[in-house]
């Protein structure tokens, strides 16, 4: 009977410690995400936040939102995605590849020298992740009535290097004149033979 009367209040201690533990910073609402692979316009919402960080064990960070989609998509048996921060409108470089205009509700963005896949939108206690279906890396954003927006992440990796046509045609001029500079050598070279 004495074990019982100990037993309780640690049984109860144990409840409620169990019952206390926090949600984590970021997590994936199930009943609102689309896969982000699709090709569609509709995106995956999470609770909480996302920043620049690629650590998956800091529950903020774009490392931790990866991880949490990857395993839900993994359970769905959609793609999965590889997350590569490019930069932030929160960020301190993002002067150099857009601009926030009207209070912060509307902006622009050029990041052309890069391929964007994917962009998270952060608003009050959530965030949205969304594949990027543009082809050029550049846009307008505005935030729908969502006054309380605080940024966007955006998502890629280096453009791929494809020249210009006129790099290509550069190229080829140049290749065609080293040809021309070998015949000729060669040639010059056959005519000191035969004089020779």
């Amino acid at each position: 009977m004495q074990i019982a009367r100990w037993l309780a209040p640690v049984a109860l201690a144990a409840a409620s410690v169990s019952f206390s533990t926090t949600a984590s910073a970021s997590d994936l609402i199930e009943s609102a995400c689309d896969p982000v692979t699709d090709g569609d316009a509709a995106g995956c919402l999470f609770s909480g936040n996302i920043n620049g960080n690629n650590n998956p064990g800091n529950v903020n960070s774009y490392g931790y939102a990866e991880a949490q989609y990857n395993t839900w998509a993994a359970a769905n048996g959609t793609a999965l995605i590889d997350l590569v921060f490019l930069t932030a409108t929160d960020a301190g470089n993002f002067g150099d590849f857009g601009s926030i205009v009207n209070n912060g509700t509307s902006g622009s963005f050029d990041l052309s020298g890069f391929d964007i896949d994917y962009y998270a939108v952060k608003y009050g206690n959530e965030f949205t992740l969304y594949e990027y279906l543009g082809t050029d890396g550049t846009g307008n954003w505005v935030t729908n009535g969502k006054n309380d927006m605080s940024h966007i992440v955006f998502f890629g990796k280096a453009g791929s290097a494809v020249p210009e046509p006129g790099t290509w045609a550069m190229m080829l001029l140049g290749f065609g004149a080293i040809g021309f500079s070998m015949r000729s050598s060669r040639r010059r070279g056959a005519l000191l033979a035969q004089a020779a």
